[in-house]
C-alpha cells in the first residue's frame, strides 16, 4: 500500500526519520557558515543529489551563498538577476519547483544557463524550495542531479521539509549573530569609556604633576631659593616617561586590533613589539607543546607568529583580553623590566602564562583587594572559556598569571607548520 504522496509506507517512514535527523543536525549550530554546510551536506545525502546550493537575495540579485558538490568552486559567490531562472521564480512566488530536461511542475520554466556556463555542469533534473521566515521568503534551497530521473516530483516534499528545517536554523544563526554584534558594540562602548577614564586618571595626573613640579621649580629658581639638583631632574624625567608609557598604551589600544587578521599569537607579538619593547622592557613570546618543547615555526619574527595555527575565534578573543589586562598591569603598576608570555598546547587543552619580574604584590585575597587591576574580570573570562585562572605573586618577586585547561581543537604540529 502507498500513501497519498506515492511513497511506500516503509520508504516514507525512513524519510521521516532521516528528516528528523536532518533537523537535529542543522539546528545544532549557531554559526551561519556551519549551518549552510550542514544543510547542503544533509540534503545531498538525503536526496542523492550531485550538487546542492543556497541562494540568498542581495539587492537585485540572487547570490550563491553556499554551494556543495559539482561546480561548487566556480559557483560560490556567483550572482544572477533576482527575477530570472528557477531561483528567481521560487523567490517571487514562494512555491517549490521540480523540473528536468523534458518536463516540470511549472510550464515553460527553464534552468538559467548562466550556472551551466560557469560550472560546466548540466543539471538534468532540479528541485528548488523556498527558505521562509514567517511570511517572508529569505532564500532558496536547490538540489541538482546529472540524470534526468535523478530527482523526481516525489522528492519535492522531502526538499520542502528540509528547507523548513534549514529556515529555522538560518534564522536562529542570524539572530545569534545579531545578538553577538550587539554585545560586541556594547563591549566596544565600555572599552572606549574605560580608555577615557584611563586618559583622565593616569595621563592627565602625570602631566599635571610634571606641570606643577616644573612651575614650582621655575618660581624658586627665579627667586634665587633653589639650585636644580640631579635628583630633581631625574624625578621630572621619570614622570614624563610614565606619561609617555600611558599615552603609547592608550594609542595602541585605540588602534584597530590585529587579532582578526593576525590571530592571537600574532596580535600578542605585535603588542609586545609596539608597547613593551618601546618602553624598554625585555620580552619573550614562545609557543610550546605540553612538554615544553618549542614548536618549529616557518620563519622568525612577526611573520612566523602571524602564520601560526589559528585558534577558534571565541578562544582567541577571550585569551587576548586576559593577556592584554595582565600586560597592562605589568606595564603600569609593577615596574617590570622583563615580561614573558608562554603558550603550551596540549592535545585537547591549552595554557597561557604571563610572567613579569616586577615588584609583585600579596596575592592573598587578590580578587577582593586588587579589583582595580581587573583580576576578577580576567578570572571570569577564563571560566567562560572553560578554564581556570591562577595568580602567583610575592612582593619583590614578580607576578605570574596562568590560564590553564582551555579546551580547543587540536591539530598535529605538521599541520601547524605546513
Amino acid at each position: 500500500m502507498e500513501n497519498h504522496t506515492g511513497l511506500p509506507h516503509t520508504l516514507q517512514r525512513r524519510t521521516i526519520l532521516a528528516l528528523s535527523e536532518l533537523g537535529q543536525t542543522v539546528t545544532a549550530s549557531l554559526r551561519l557558515d556551519e549551518v549552510f554546510a550542514r544543510v547542503l551536506g544533509e540534503v545531498a545525502t538525503l536526496l542523492g543529489a550531485d550538487g546542492t546550493a543556497i541562494l540568498l537575495p542581495e539587492e537585485n540579485n540572487l547570490v550563491f551563498a553556499a554551494v556543495a558538490g559539482a561546480g561548487a568552486v566556480q559557483l560560490k559567490g556567483a550572482r544572477m538577476p533576482r527575477e530570472s531562472g528557477l531561483g528567481g521564480y521560487v523567490m517571487r512566488t514562494g512555491e517549490a519547483v521540480w523540473l528536468n530536461d523534458h518536463a516540470g511542475s511549472v510550464p515553460d520554466l527553464v534552468v538559467n544557463s548562466q550556472t551551466e556556463t560557469l560550472t560546466g555542469f548540466h543539471a538534468a533534473s532540479l528541485l528548488a524550495a523556498p527558505l521562509r521566515h514567517g511570511q517572508q521568503t529569505i532564500g532558496v534551497l536547490q538540489a541538482a542531479h546529472r540524470e534526468v530521473d535523478g530527482l523526481l516530483p516525489d522528492d519535492l516534499p522531502v526538499l520542502v521539509a528540509a528547507a523548513n528545517w534549514a529556515s529555522i536554523a538560518i534564522s536562529n544563526a542570524r539572530l545569534h549573530e545579531q545578538a553577538q554584534t550587539a554585545r560586541e558594540q556594547q563591549a566596544l562602548l565600555e572599552e572606549r569609556n574605560r580608555l577615557a577614564r584611563e586618559l583622565h586618571d593616569a595621563v592627565t595626573q602625570s602631566l599635571y604633576s610634571i606641570s606643577t613640579l616644573a612651575g614650582a621649580w621655575r618660581r624658586q629658581i627665579e627667586a634665587g631659593t633653589l639650585q636644580p639638583q640631579k635628583e630633581q631632574i631625574v624625578e621630572l624625567g621619570e614622570l614624563a616617561q610614565q606619561a609617555l608609557r600611558e599615552v603609547r598604551l592608550l594609542i595602541y589600544e585605540l588602534r584597530p586590533t590585529e587579532l582578526e587578521e593576525e590571530g592571537l599569537v600574532g596580535a600578542l607579538y605585535r603588542r609586545l613589539e609596539t608597547v613593551e619593547q618601546r618602553a624598554g622592557i625585555r620580552t619573550v613570546l614562545q609557543v610550546t607543546d605540553a612538554a615544553g618543547r618549542p614548536f618549529p615555526l616557518p620563519s622568525s619574527g612577526r611573520e612566523a607568529m602571524v602564520d601560526f595555527y589559528r585558534l577558534p575565534t571565541p578562544v582567541e578573543h577571550g585569551l587576548y583580553r586576559i593577556a592584554q589586562e595582565a600586560l597592562n598591569n605589568a606595564l603600569k603598576y609593577s615596574g617590570a623590566t622583563s615580561v614573558c608570555v608562554w603558550f603550551r598546547l596540549g592535545r585537547s587543552t591549552l595554557t597561557i602564562e604571563i610572567q613579569d619580574n616586577g615588584r609583585g604584590f600579596d596575592a592573598t585575597g587578590a580578587w577582593q583587594a586588587a579589583a582595580g587591576f581587573g583580576l576578577a574580570g580576567m578570572k571570569e573570562r577564563a571560566q567562560n572559556l572553560g578554564g581556570r585562572l591562577t595568580i602567583s605573586s610575592t612582593p619583590g618577586e614578580g607576578t605570574t598569571i596562568q590560564v590553564e585547561g582551555i579546551p580547543y581543537r587540536f591539530i598535529d604540529a605538521e599541520e601547524m607548520i605546513g
